[in-house]
């Protein structure tokens, strides 16, 4: 029978190791993403936006789903049907301009792109803004 030191250290390395690869799977879900094919521009062929498929290593059953603008709690163990993020970019310069949450294409997707105006300044992919 192993001392109770023992297990603590065990213990101690597991939820170490754990929080480690935690930490990581959140930078390499978006730092390793595959492009798709998919580019819009926009009509005045100032900014575009790039759709990205996350790097997971998990079964996407094991990712919390949740809505982009955060309005509902996250669930667990629901099947993601196309997990993707975009990217926001100045066309002219390729200066990066941001990103948006990693979010269901399948269940949040439609509505197409709005590139907003002087009333609603933003841009709107599907549901995201």
């Amino acid at each position: 029978m192993k001392s109770p030191s023992a297990h603590i250290i065990f213990l101690a390395a597991y939820i170490t190791i754990a929080l480690s690869l935690w930490t990581a799977s959140q930078w390499w879900e978006k730092g390793l993403a595959t492009k798709e094919n998919q580019v819009i521009i926009s009509p005045n062929k100032c900014y575009r936006i790039e759709s990205y498929t996350p790097a997971w290593l998990l079964p996407t059953w094991l990712h919390p789903w949740g809505t982009p603008d955060k309005v509902e709690k996250p669930q667990w163990f629901v099947q993601w049907i196309a997990p993707g993020f975009d990217r926001l970019y100045d066309h002219r310069t390729n200066a990066f301009l941001g990103e948006s949450e990693v979010y269901d294409f399948g269940r949040t997707g439609g509505g197409g792109t709005f590139w907003g105006d002087r009333l609603r300044p933003g841009v709107y992919e599907g549901m995201i803004y």
